[in-house]
């Protein structure tokens, strides 16, 4: 386990407060949490596509693998292999191919993520209302020619959960000049405290901005 000496406290909890804010500012930003789910919906309906017989070819024999082929014990060795051959040019190449497909969802969503045409981001700490949701749907599916069953690909809403220190996950010990040992949240007087402890979570709508 991690141990660090007592005069080095100060030094540790300056860091797991920059990582929050860090998560915050930047890896929960809006701009990067509306680009990671439209990437998320995308493959997920490429693979809805390619269940229902529906042709999607990945640019890359690496990508259109992870495509093609479910995860299995026996083949968990060569998806480890394929996995270190991806990048984000396998991306890049595939969605610019999909632009064209002639699912329009699929090739919507394509074009929005290349195009930089990012969904809206709406961040609250209460859980999104169901009236707003469904006002904002019915729009959706009026202005793009959607069921409500293919809007969920247009407007969706989740749960950004962001932790400073998780005690059981990443235990982090202070030694003491007595030769005691306590868990950071446990020290008098220290800044990650059981409060700062525990996760910090977010609701998020993200939904088609021309609406």
């Amino acid at each position: 386990e991690l141990v660090v000496e007592e005069k080095g406290i100060y030094s540790i909890e300056k860091f797991l407060v920059s990582r929050r804010l860090m998560f915050w500012q930047v890896y929960l930003h809006k701009t990067v949490l509306a680009a990671e789910m439209i990437l998320v919906k995308i493959i997920q309906r490429a693979k809805e596509l390619i269940s229902a017989g529906i042709e999607v070819k990945g640019a890359t024999p690496a990508f259109d693998y992870f495509l093609q082929t479910e995860r299995t014990a026996t083949n968990l060795s060569n998806h480890l292999s394929m996995f270190c051959r991806l990048d984000d040019i396998d991306i890049t190449a595939s969605l610019k191919n999909w632009c064209f497909h002639s699912d329009k969802i699929l090739a919507d969503l394509s074009s929005f993520l290349t195009n930089r045409q990012l969904f809206k981001v709406k961040l609250q700490a209460n859980p999104i209302s169901t009236v707003e949701f469904e006002e904002l749907r019915n729009k959706i599916c009026l202005a793009k020619g959607v069921n409500k069953e293919e809007s969920r690909y247009y407007i969706f809403k989740g749960e950004a959960v962001n932790t400073t220190y998780n005690s059981t996950d990443e235990r982090i010990n202070i030694l003491f000049k007595d030769g005691s040992v306590k868990d950071i949240s446990q020290v008098d007087n220290a800044l990650i405290q059981q409060a700062l402890s525990g996760p910090m979570k977010k609701f998020y709508l993200c939904y088609l901005s021309t609406v």
